[in-house]
């Protein structure tokens, strides 16, 4: 599956609950859903981990990653592969 990352997660249903979109303004057209939710949930966890500690805006970016990385999870289901697509994934969030 390929598709702008906005635009799968626009036709979600239930929509989020959490407002994704300060974490969706780095993400690029085009990018594939499971790859640019990954990044994207890569990208605030590693702000969450840049500002440790009881700070709201670590526990922000912390909501953000898990929303993001399970949106991720969810497209890599609609992949071709999605047992590739979710080894990727855990790959990529456990480097952090």
């Amino acid at each position: 599956m390929s598709g702008d990352v906005r635009a799968w997660l626009s036709q979600r249903s239930p929509q989020p609950v959490f407002d994704l979109a300060p974490w969706l303004d780095t993400a690029r057209t085009g990018d594939h859903c499971a790859s640019g939710l990954t990044r994207l949930g890569c990208q605030a966890l590693d702000r969450a981990l840049s500002v440790p500690g009881r700070v709201r805006a670590s526990a922000l970016h912390l909501l953000a990653a898990d929303a993001l990385i399970t949106f991720a999870c969810e497209a890599a289901l609609e992949a071709d592969d999605p047992e590739q697509q979710l080894e990727r994934i855990l790959r990529e969030v456990g480097t952090r």
